[in-house]
């Protein structure tokens, strides 16, 4: 390579001048044999007159095996004849060529080289050599492609993945705007995939999850969206849905589908069910989120309906509409709202310190309806604040039936954004403690990590008001959003309530568990408790405990229960809660 190395040297850095010609030559040459690239070269006529060690580690070809061949004697036959004429075409106009070709090893496989060719010239401007430098990337565009992957697909069941679902909803609903018929979301949660996995380990439960994910991807069109959006819950996407029946319909197929037997790979006979949540609509100005949110709270009335069951929620411009507020309204006035209670536990003695109370609408043709049926019409309506009113009177009742039996437990209610900044709620929370004889503290305000205070100092000054007259204040969701700390180290905060979506997964993924780990250590350091939501087993429960996490609430500890409930299974004499009450002793 004598003459190429004197060529190659008039185009050195000036740092190499002082060099002399013997010593350029030599570092060009130790250049060639020590590079961590391959490097080939050719005559004009590509007649390959030199290889490095780097082009035989790489190709697996020698340099012996190589010289005087073309170097076509690496094709993968992947490339068509045109792609090398344009490759050389590019090389002549511009002076050189920079892309990825996939080449053959000598073993047979191929892999990817990212290279660079160059034309070298005569001191006259003739074609001399061509110089081409390459590396295998095969293993980094493999890496890159892996990425790729997972970002859109679930790696267990190469079903999409939560993210992708949600950007890819968006497109669909979107398309309501140029459609006729509407769009059904469908949330299933699985029952009883949690003894699977207890009983024959997560690889079993893992292969039953990818034989569920088959049938769901047999089951549907190929303008219908399947994923996995974690654990053993799937969302579905209909679209074209004529309306909300079609899609039950297809529901309760999904249902039947699921609900046959598994055998696994071990011979084992399984068998899961399903419940599903629905969320429908034909408005293109609904979000992703919303109906996701939405399927998912009904997924629950579901699974509170028992295994295996479907629940319905529409999201259309007509539950937005004057007639569905003055139904919800007729129903507030005439007392067809209720509020169902759910124990909180003390994770140290397993004893129940107070009930969060949710609201709920005993609908006279359609039963219990959750309150993504009508909460959102009442809080951005004139029912605002009368509803805040009704649901600090009515926590304040079942505190004096408490505390008429001496029994120390404290009612949670949630409040908005609107009811806290205006300050309504403060005159009614001082009446009922003051017309009912409360001791304090007696309720709890949630308030949602989601909501978007206006003025921070003005909403503190609202809940340190509200502590003076008997309430204390609980941050509800807590680690799903950007405003949790922000909340909990700016606002008077007496306890933290760690969102369901942290605690799900908590037996199976260590950073849940750091997670509330972390909170727990947060809360200590500024003397304050935390609440997990959303337990659902005794594993949760076990490690909850562990991690040092105060309180709970889920229905593994109870599911919310009307009033009359929770007088027969708490308060009536002879009654033996599973987590018992705190009484006191009367004063004498």
């Amino acid at each position: 390579m004598t003459d190429l190395t004197t060529r190659l040297s008039k185009n050195t850095p000036h740092t190499l001048l002082p060099l002399n010609e013997s010593q350029q030559s030599w570092l060009l040459r130790s250049i060639f044999e020590y590079c961590q690239e391959g490097i080939l070269i050719t005559d004009a006529n590509k007649n390959i007159v030199d290889a490095n060690p780097a082009f035989t580690r790489i190709t697996g070809f020698t340099r012996e095996e190589v010289l005087g061949k073309k170097p076509h004697i690496l094709s993968s036959g992947k490339h068509t004849a045109l792609f090398y004429q344009n490759m050389f075409v590019d090389v002549a106009e511009q002076g050189f060529w920079s892309g990825n070709i996939k080449n053959r090893h000598r073993d047979g496989s191929h892999f990817i080289a990212q290279t660079t060719i160059t034309a070298i010239h005569t001191d006259s401007g003739k074609l001399s050599h061509f110089f081409s430098i390459f590396r295998d990337v095969t293993q980094h565009r493999l890496s890159q492609a892996r990425l790729e992957r997972l970002a859109v697909y679930d790696p267990l069941t190469h079903l999409f993945n939560r993210e992708h679902f949600t950007n890819a909803l968006h497109n669909l609903i979107d398309g309501l705007r140029y459609t006729e018929t509407g769009l059904a979301v469908l949330f299933m949660d699985l029952d009883d995939f949690k003894p699977v996995n207890d009983r024959f380990g997560h690889t079993a439960g893992d292969e039953l999850l990818i034989e569920i994910s088959h049938r769901l991807k047999r089951m549907m069109r190929s303008t219908d969206m399947v994923a996995r959006f974690g654990g053993d819950e799937f969302m579905v996407a209909l679209p074209g849905m004529a309306n909300l029946d079609m899609a039950e319909s297809i529901a309760g197929r999904i249902l039947k589908e699921i609900v046959r037997p598994y055998v696994l790979s071990n011979g084992q006979s399984v068998q899961v069910s399903g419940s599903i949540g629905i969320a429908f609509t034909v408005y293109p100005g609904s979000t992703a989120e919303a109906l996701i949110d939405m399927a998912d709270a009904v997924m629950y009335d579901a699974k509170q309906n028992g295994k295996n069951c479907i629940a319905t929620s529409h999201d259309t411009p007509e539950s937005r509409s004057s007639d569905t507020f003055i139904r919800i309204r007729q129903a507030f006035e005439q007392g067809e709202l209720t509020l169902h209670y759910q124990p909180i536990i003390r994770l140290k003695d397993l004893h129940t310190i107070g009930f969060e109370a949710l609201a709920r609408w005993h609908h006279p043709s359609l039963g219990i309806l959750g309150p993504q049926h009508f909460v959102e019409v009442i809080t951005c309506s004139s029912l605002c604040h009368p509803f805040a009113q009704w649901l600090i009177r009515r926590a304040g009742e079942m505190a004096r039936r408490l505390q008429d039996l001496h029994i120390q437990a404290v009612i949670g209610i949630n409040l908005t954004q609107e009811q806290i900044e205006s300050g309504c709620f403060l005159r009614t929370l001082g009446e009922t403690r003051d017309e009912l004889g409360l001791a304090s503290p007696f309720v709890t305000i949630e308030i949602h990590e989601s909501s978007q205070f206006h003025d921070l100092d003005l909403t503190s000054n609202q809940l340190h008001e509200a502590r003076q007259l008997g309430a204390t204040v609980a941050l509800d969701d807590f680690g799903t959003g950007i405003s949790s700390v922000t909340y909990a180290a700016e606002l008077p905060i007496d306890t933290l309530k760690i969102d369901r979506t942290m605690i799900k997964s908590l037996e199976h993924r260590p950073d849940q568990r750091e997670f509330v780990r972390g909170v727990t250590l947060m809360t200590q350091a500024m003397r304050r408790k935390v609440v997990a939501e959303g337990v659902e087993s005794e594993a949760q429960l076990n490690l909850l405990r562990e991690l040092g996490c105060d309180s709970a609430q889920g229905f593994y500890l109870g599911y919310p229960m009307t009033a009359e409930d929770l007088e027969t299974h708490y308060l009536a004499p002879g009654a033996t809660p599973r987590y018992p009450l705190i009484r006191q002793r009367p004063s004498t």
